[in-house]
């Protein structure tokens, strides 16, 4: 049976993926993404970095316990293995695509959650379940398909591999007409289309091809 605190964060994890009705989105994030890239140009894997906004971080922290006035690492510890278990249903937020065949989200090392300026940070590293062969061109997005949480990717994507990889960031468009008046009424609705996320998600275009 799981004590009361644990059970705390598990509610915490929750609404961090279906919180209370409102207007969409609930919870904003900034993504530093850190591309790991093998010597044969194949995406292996995607170290993040996660800043959670002020209003949320204050909500996840509120209650923990402390030590010094600060959260405690045995407390982050579990918020973080508890929103991870919850990212895990959803992939992670990763949508990896290379030549028409998604690469798929194999599960999350490493996760670590810290708290400093009012914010809460998670990093974390996704592995990718590699493709015969190794894709020259993989587009990669990071969103929630319900819109809950809005994920915006940083200027600051970097690449670790080998030294041809080039990348591009492609932020989405506006919205047309239709879809900016449903994200509108869901103020009154608290609903969206199915993989609504899509439609405001930053491309990472990531071309390892070699050169000839």
């Amino acid at each position: 049976m799981r004590t009361g605190f644990t059970a705390f964060i598990g509610m915490i994890a929750l609404l961090a993926i279906q919180p209370p009705a409102g207007a969409h989105p609930h919870v904003f994030v900034d993504v530093d993404v850190e591309l790991d890239v093998a010597a044969d140009g194949g995406l292996r894997g995607i170290n993040y970095d996660w800043t959670f906004d002020d209003m949320y971080s204050a909500f996840v922290v509120q209650g923990l316990p402390r030590a010094s006035g600060a959260p405690t690492e045995a407390a982050l510890a579990k918020v973080a293995e508890a929103i991870i278990e919850r990212l895990d249903d959803a992939d992670y937020f990763t949508k990896a695509a290379a030549e028409g065949h998604e690469l798929q989200a194999t599960g999350a090392q490493h996760a670590r959650a810290s708290f400093a300026d009012g914010r809460l940070r998670l990093t974390f590293t996704v592995a990718l379940r590699a493709i015969g062969g190794a894709a020259d061109k993989v587009n990669v997005q990071v969103f929630d398909p319900q819109y809950v949480v809005a994920v915006s990717v940083r200027d600051s994507v970097r690449v670790r591999g080998p030294s041809r990889c080039t990348h591009q960031l492609l932020r989405a468009g506006p919205l047309d007409p239709n879809d900016a008046r449903q994200l509108d009424d869901s103020l009154r609705t608290n609903q969206l289309a199915a993989n609504f996320g899509s439609k405001l998600a930053t491309t990472i275009a990531l071309d390892c091809r070699v050169a000839k």
